[in-house]
C-alpha cells in the first residue's frame, strides 16, 4: 500500500534540513500516488501512498485523530476494519473518512499497545503520541509488511526500507559480519539482523515503543504448531477451504481493480479459485513462462484461467530482458545481500501487472510453510527411518552417494547429504533443521569464506534451537516432532527473511500492493493443527490443500507435484551476464577479496558457463552452482555501493 519514515526523539530531534525530501524520494516506488510529511520538536515523519481504500484526501497520511493528538503512517491492509471502525464508533470514536488507516489512531487511542491484538491484516506502522512523547511502532504476525529501525545516540529512525534509514546524513553503518556470514549459507539475511550491524528488523507479531524510559520492544504473538491427532481429515479440509474463503473475500475489497498471481501451482490456484466463488468479477491473472519444462508451469497456470475464465497473461521469456544492468539494480534494490534467484521472476510479473494499470493482486505465498508444500516436509519421512539405521549402515550411505554424485546427477549428491545430516542430526537436531535449509553447510562456507571474515562468528545452527518454542521442546523424538520443528523454523527463520522480503520488494518496486490470503490467521491456524500424516504421505506435500484442489480445481493441477516459483539461470543467462561475473568479481577492486576464496568462486564462475541444462553432472546440483554465483554477486554489489565500513 504504502512507504513511510520517520525520525524521533523525546526531547528533543536534532536537525536533519535534506533526510524527509531524501528518504521520500527514495521510496516513491511504495507509494507514488502522493506523498506527505509531519514534522515538531521531537518527531518527523515522510509518507508515501498508493491507494487501494478510500481514494479521497481522508486517506492522506500521516493521519491524525480528531485533537491532533496521535499521528499514525502505516502500509498495509486492515482486514477487519469495518468491524473495528463500528465497536470504536460505539465506544464514543469520531471518524472523518472512511479509511482503513484512520481506525488505527482510534485503536491506539482505546487500546494503546494492546490495539496490535485486534487487527486482522498486513501490516507495519508507526503511531507518534505528542502527549506521551512516544512512538510505537509494529508489524503484522508473519511479517508480510518490512520495518526497519536503528537507534542512534541523538535519535530513533525507521523506514519501511533501509534506504530511508540511510538517507540520513553522517550515518555511516558498519558490516554486520555475524549477518553477512549467515548469508553465504541461506542466500538471504535473517531477521532481525541486516547487513548493517546498527539497523534491525522488528520481528514479526512484534511491537516497539520508544520514549524517555528508552526502547521496549515487545513480542505479542509466537507462531506453535499445535497438531491435533484428533482431527478428521475430511474435517481439516472442510475448515480450511471455509477460512480461505472467507480471506479470499476479505482481501479482495479494494477501491481499484485485483488481480492475482497465478503461476499453475497448487497455492496460487486455489487463491484465483476461491476469488472466482465469493466475487462475480472476472480477475486478470498472470504468470512466467521458461524455456525449461522443470521450470515452466504455463500449462497448469493456463487450465485454471480456462475452468475459470480469468483474463489470463502469461510473460514469456522472450519477451523479457534479463539484462546484467536489471540483475545489478534489482539485487542493489535490497538495501542488504540477498539472492533468492525467484527474486527475477517476481519482478517481471509485477512489472506486467502495473503494465496493465493494476496495483493490487493477489498471490499464494505461505501455503506451504502452514500446510506442508517444502520437499523437507515430505522427506522428513525418510529421515525419521533413516536416524534410527545403525550408524555403521549411515557411514556406507554418506561413501556411497559421494561415490556416485558425478555419474547420478542429483540422486547421489541427495543421498549423501540425507545420511550425512541424519548422522549429525542425532546428535544434535539443530544441524538436521538447519541443513535442511541451507544452500552451504557451515563445512562449506568456512571453506568459501577467509578466516578473518569468519573469525568470531556462530554457526547457524544457533538460529534453529534459540527461538522460543525450541527452548521447550527438547530433543527431536519422532516424524511428528520433526515435522512441528519444521513448520515452525518456517515461519520464524525463512518466511518473512526470504519468501514475503522478495514479494513485497518486486511488487513495490513496480508500485502494485500484493496480498497473501493464505497467510491470514485463521487459514495458518488450520494448517498449524494439521498432524504430519495430514501434509504429506511422504512422496508428496500438502494433502489437505490437494485435497481441496481435486474440488475446484482440474485434476491435472490438483496432482501437479511442487515445481516452486524459480527461474532457470543457467538457461536465461547471456555472454554479457558471465562477463559482468568476471568483471565485478575478479577485478582488483574486487571488495569480497578481502571476505571468501577467490579461487573457489573461479571455480563456480566457470562451471557455471560451461554448465548446460540436462547433461551437467558436476558435484554441485544445477541449481546449487548458480544460487552460489548469485549469492557472491549479490554481497559484492552491495559491498560496492554502501561500503559498509568493518
Amino acid at each position: 500500500m504504502c512507504g513511510f519514515a520517520g525520525r524521533f526523539h523525546h526531547l528533543q530531534l536534532p536537525p536533519a534540513p535534506d533526510w524527509a525530501e531524501k528518504a521520500g524520494a527514495l521510496l516513491t516506488h511504495r507509494g507514488p500516488d502522493s506523498s506527505g510529511y509531519y514534522i515538531d520538536v521531537n518527531c518527523e515523519l515522510v509518507h508515501r501512498r498508493l491507494a487501494l481504500i478510500d481514494l479521497s484526501p481522508t486517506g492522506h497520511q500521516p493521519l491524525a485523530n480528531e485533537d491532533e493528538s496521535v499521528y499514525v503512517v502505516y502500509n498495509g491492509e486492515i482486514y477487519n476494519y469495518k468491524e473495528l471502525r463500528l465497536n470504536l464508533i460505539k465506544h464514543g470514536h469520531v471518524f472523518r473518512g472512511p479509511s482503513d488507516t484512520e481506525v488505527l489512531v482510534h485503536l491506539y487511542e482505546q487500546y494503546g499497545p494492546e490495539m496490535t491484538l485486534k487487527i486482522r491484516g498486513m501490516f507495519a506502522f508507526a503511531i507518534y503520541d505528542t502527549i506521551q512523547h512516544q512512538i510505537f511502532l509494529a508489524r503484522d504476525r508473519f511479517g508480510i509488511k518490512p520495518l526497519y529501525y536503528t537507534l542512534l545516540p541523538d535519535q530513533f529512525v525507521f523506514a519501511s526500507e533501509i534506504k530511508g534509514i540511510l538517507a540520513l546524513g553522517n550515518f555511516a553503518p558498519t558490516i554486520n559480519r555475524q549477518a553477512c556470514f549467515d548469508f553465504l549459507g541461506l542466500s538471504y539475511i535473517p531477521e532481525p539482523q541486516t547487513g548493517f550491524t546498527e539497523i534491525q528488523a522488528l520481528p514479526p507479531g512484534h511491537s516497539l515503543i520508544v520514549n524517555s524510559r528508552g526502547q521496549r520492544v515487545a513480542k505479542y504473538y509466537q507462531i506453535h504448531a499445535t497438531p491435533n491427532k484428533n482431527l478428521s481429515f475430511d474435517k481439516a479440509v472442510g475448515s480450511t477451504a471455509h477460512a480461505l474463503l472467507d480471506s479470499v473475500k476479505s482481501q479482495a475489497v479494494a477501491d481499484v481493480p485485483v488481480a492475482a498471481l497465478l503461476s499453475g501451482g497448487i497455492d496460487s490456484s486455489l487463491v484465483v479459485a476461491a476469488r472466482c466463488q465469493v466475487s462475480e468479477e472476472i480477475p486478470a491473472t498472470f504468470n512466467v513462462g521458461f524455456p525449461d519444462r522443470e521450470y515452466d508451469e504455463t500449462s497448469c497456470a493456463l487450465a485454471v484461467s480456462k475452468r475459470y475464465h480469468t483474463r489470463h497473461q502469461t510473460i514469456r521469456h522472450e519477451d523479457i530482458s534479463i539484462t546484467p544492468e536489471l540483475v545489478r539494480a534489482l539485487l542493489l534494490h535490497f538495501d542488504q545481500p540477498f539472492a533468492d534467484s525467484s527474486l527475477i521472476p517476481t519482478y517481471f510479473v509485477s512489472k506486467a501487472i502495473r503494465d496493465q494499470g493494476i496495483i493490487c493482486a493477489l498471490s499464494g505465498d505461505g501455503g506451504d510453510e502452514a500446510f506442508g508444500g517444502y520437499a523437507c516436509f515430505w522427506r522428513a519421512n525418510q529421515f525419521a527411518k533413516i536416524m534410527g539405521f545403525p550408524g555403521a549402515v549411515q557411514r556406507v550411505a554418506v561413501t556411497a552417494g559421494d561415490l556416485l554424485a558425478g555419474y547420478t546427477r542429483n540422486a547421489g549428491r541427495q543421498l549423501a547429504k540425507a545420511f550425512r545430516l541424519a548422522q549429525e542430526g542425532r546428535q544434535d537436531e539443530s544441524i538436521l533443521l538447519a541443513g535442511l535449509s541451507n544452500y552451504l553447510s557451515e563445512e562449506q562456507k568456512l571453506e568459501l569464506a577467509l578466516p578473518e571474515f569468519s573469525l568470531g562468528t556462530e554457526s547457524v545452527y544457533r538460529l534453529f534451537t534459540d527461538h522460543p518454542n525450541q527452548k521447550d521442546c527438547g530433543a527431536i523424538t519422532g516424524l511428528e516432532e520433526l515435522s512441528k520443528r519444521l513448520t515452525e523454523t518456517h515461519f520464524s527463520i525463512s518466511l518473512a527473511s526470504d519468501m514475503l522480503r522478495k514479494v513485497d520488494m518486486m511488487s513495490m518496486l513496480n508500485g502494485i500492493e500484493v496480498r497473501v490470503p493464505l497467510l491470514d490467521e485463521e487459514v495458518v491456524n488450520c494448517g498449524l493443527r494439521l498432524p504430519h500424516g495430514y501434509k504429506t504421505d511422504g512422496k508428496i506435500g500438502k494433502l489437505v490443500l490437494r485435497e481441496i484442489a481435486k474440488q475446484w480445481l482440474p485434476q491435472r493441477v490438483a496432482n501437479h507435484r511442487k515445481r516452486g516459483f524459480r527461474i532457470p539461470l543457467d538457461r536465461v543467462a547471456t555472454n554479457q551476464f558471465h562477463d559482468m561475473l568476471a568483471d565485478l568479481l575478479f577485478a582488483p577492486s574486487a571488495r569480497v577479496r578481502a571476505f571468501l576464496n577467490l579461487d573457489l568462486i573461479k571455480q563456480w564462475c566457470h562451471h557455471f558457463r560451461q554448465a548446460k541444462p540436462g547433461n551437467y553432472r558436476g558435484t554441485i546440483s544445477r541449481e546449487g552452482l548458480y544460487q552460489r554465483v548469485l549469492m557472491v554477486l549479490a554481497l559484492e554489489l552491495w559491498l560496492r555501493e554502501h561500503k559498509p565500513s568493518c
